[in-house]
């Protein structure tokens, strides 16, 4: 008999030969056991999960003469034709190259008959997502209202291609990327069951590098066994798959850790000259430092190890830098100089650090000995009568990080219908901010809203003290602000923060003032109520009288 791939000659022909994807098998177990079974599924998750090994095995338990507790026998003639792919009413159908308007029509005609052999005419639709719109259009009648023999399982790696019409008829099944134990476990059964010598290090690589892929990983598995005249061992799998041993990274690394830009391209070289490939690298660094951290919070990592005395933040900013890279790679011709420049950039994040870390620290002795000898002075001099009481001055409201004179100036000239425009206009003026890239200025002006707003000035409420504080003080950032209003509301205004823990306050107190201003002014014989001054400025929204 001539060979099979491990991946074909293992597929698991049970449901409790699946590995992994239990709430899948469970449930699909349960279904039959009490002959509740769906006319339609939908099967989506990563490649080489189980999807159609699983739509197969469904299909045998569907019609399994002696099927029991849900399994397939795997031994009557039923059983034995559809895993053979002989059978007559099991129709597996690859949509990525039938996927036209026709054959789904064509299949529409047949599915109508009743099967020859068998209970149930099971179609199995793979890469179901490449039919076209008029496809899925044919099929969404059939799914609609199917005959009671026919039972359709769509698999699919992108359901979100799927449309939302098709999905709510069917049962939809989410399979999981496999666990590393679960695809470990299974490669070393299969390594056992055919006398393969291997070496538990080359196992949990390979279980690795397959990403949760159990295909994936007997795929490697076999080309491993195929280059190494059957022994698995971890330099032959490293060499296979284009990786890198864990030492070698290591070393690399240390001359990263060490700023040695020089031999770190040299080694990286040499890397690619061996045929190493830049993305697979890229992830090794990644699995690497993320060890790194597990290991240090578990007490397991080794001094030697790189990157042992670094800070966990340098090791969190190093991931972040490394993650960038894999985006850009996967759009580059270019890949090897992607990588060249993440040597350079890591190094970068170690030196950016280390400027911070040995910033001189500043000596305050000399100031704390000066207020030692004022306070003892103080306590040594005679304790005087008490003063006369004297009103205790309000604190300067300059020192809270606004200014009482610049919100004068904005209320005297406010008015209801600049302020109205300016509300209406400032979700805008914040989209403004983020489309112009000013991250910084957005997150200032996130929690502020205006109240009060005239012709040159608007009045600006924060709800953190340090935004107010940050907008009166840093003209950079008021300028950036300034600059994108006129856009949106077609005026020129200056920007002045006010604190809302503070707003209440001064906008009482500014509203006593005028009420006392007026009642000094003699013979005004249209004078208006505080309460009246307060809603020509601030609208009637605001303002409650009380």
């Amino acid at each position: 008999m001539e060979y099979q791939a491990l991946y074909r000659a293992f597929r698991p022909q049970a449901f409790q030969d699946v590995v992994g994807q239990k709430h899948v098998t469970k449930t699909l177990r349960n279904a039959i056991i009490r002959d509740k079974e769906s006319h339609a599924y939908l099967f989506n998750g990563p490649r080489g999960t189980g999807k159609t090994s699983i739509a197969k095995i469904f299909a045998k338990a569907l019609n399994c003469r002696f099927s029991s507790e849900g399994e397939p026998c795997n031994e009557c003639d039923l059983c034995i034709s559809i895993t053979e792919g002989s059978a007559n009413d099991m129709i597996e159908i690859d949509a990525a190259s039938n996927n036209g308007v026709d054959e789904i029509r064509n299949l529409r005609e047949k599915v109508k008959y009743a099967p020859s052999e068998m209970r149930y005419k099971v179609y199995i639709i793979d890469e179901v997502h490449m039919l076209t719109t008029g496809a899925f259009n044919a099929l969404l009648k059939t799914l609609e209202e199917p005959p009671g023999h026919a039972v359709f399982i769509l698999a699919t790696t992108e359901p979100h291609k799927i449309p939302a019409t098709i999905i709510s008829r069917t049962q939809r099944f989410d399979f999981k990327a496999i666990e590393l134990n679960e695809i470990v476990e299974r490669l070393k059964y299969v390594a056992d069951s055919e006398s393969i010598e291997h070496e538990e290090d080359a196992i949990e690589y390979i279980a690795r590098t397959s990403e949760g892929g159990m295909r994936d990983a007997l795929s490697i598995m076999d080309q491993v066994i195929a280059y190494s005249n059957d022994v698995i061992t971890l330099d032959d799998a490293v060499m296979i798959t284009g990786g890198i041993k864990s030492e070698e990274l290591d070393s690399w690394l240390k001359l990263i850790e060490q700023k040695d830009s020089r031999e770190a391209f040299i080694m990286y070289h040499r890397f690619i000259d061996e045929g190493k490939d830049p993305t697979r690298l890229i992830h090794e660094l990644v699995y690497h430092i993320r060890d790194i951290i597990l290991m240090k919070h578990s007490g397991e990592a080794d001094e030697n190890v790189a990157f042992y005395h670094t800070e966990d933040k340098v090791l969190y900013e190093m991931i972040d830098v490394l993650n960038d890279a894999m985006v850009m790679m996967r759009f580059s011709v270019n890949t090897s100089v992607h990588l060249e420049v993440v040597i350079v950039k890591l190094i970068q994040v170690l030196n950016r650090h280390d400027r911070i870390s040995e910033a001189p620290a500043v000596d305050l002795s000399h100031i704390e000995q000066k207020l030692t000898e004022l306070e003892k002075r103080l306590s040594s001099q005679p304790q005087s009568a008490p003063a006369a009481e004297e009103k205790p001055q309000p604190a300067s409201a300059d020192t809270k990080g606004f200014s009482l004179r610049q919100i004068e100036k904005v209320l005297d000239r406010a008015n209801k219908e600049d302020l109205v425009k300016l509300k209406d206009a400032w979700p805008k003026v914040y989209q403004h901010v983020e489309e112009k890239g000013y991250h910084s200025l957005r997150s200032l002006i996130r929690d502020s809203e205006p109240v009060a707003a005239s012709d040159t000035h608007v009045l600006l409420k924060f709800q953190n003290d340090l935004h107010s504080d940050l907008i009166n003080k840093d003209e950079k950032k008021r300028e950036e602000l300034e600059g994108l209003i006129p856009s949106i509301i077609d005026k020129e205004v200056k920007v002045v923060g006010v604190p809302d823990s503070s707003w209440l306050q001064v906008r009482h107190d500014y509203i006593q003032e005028k009420k006392a201003g007026k009642d000094k002014q003699e013979g005004a014989s249209d004078e208006k109520k505080p309460s009246e001054v307060a809603k020509e400025i601030f609208g009637n929204d605001i303002v409650e009288t009380r």
